[in-house]
């Protein structure tokens, strides 16, 4: 009766363990969006470091794969990658000034 108790904890313990690990997959995605959106170019290794994890290369391959964002990158010299968003080009610029007609 002990071993099925165990194992019983066991599974729910490995359930609650992935909720986490989805919520922190999640929160990993959504600061990598936020850098690439203020228009910073990054490498991964910065990304990693401002996200506290390993995945930056992973969060970006998805972002382009599964969410069509237009991430571009170059090779450095001293062979790192830079990384950056590139602008909407379709997107129109609004003209705030205000006619004096009005």
């Amino acid at each position: 009766m002990k071993e099925k108790k165990k194992a019983a904890s066991t599974t729910a313990n490995l359930q609650h363990r992935s909720g986490n690990k989805d919520s922190k997959s999640s929160r990993i995605i959504q600061q990598v969006r936020s850098i690439f959106l203020s228009g910073r170019k990054v490498t991964a290794k910065e990304i990693n470091a401002e996200t506290n994890s390993n995945d930056a290369r992973r969060v970006i391959s998805t972002l382009r794969n599964d969410e069509g964002w237009d991430i571009k990158d170059v090779r450095l010299d001293d062979r790192r990658k830079l990384y950056w968003l590139e602008p909407d080009k379709r997107q129109m610029s609004i003209d705030w000034e205000v006619n004096g007609n009005e």
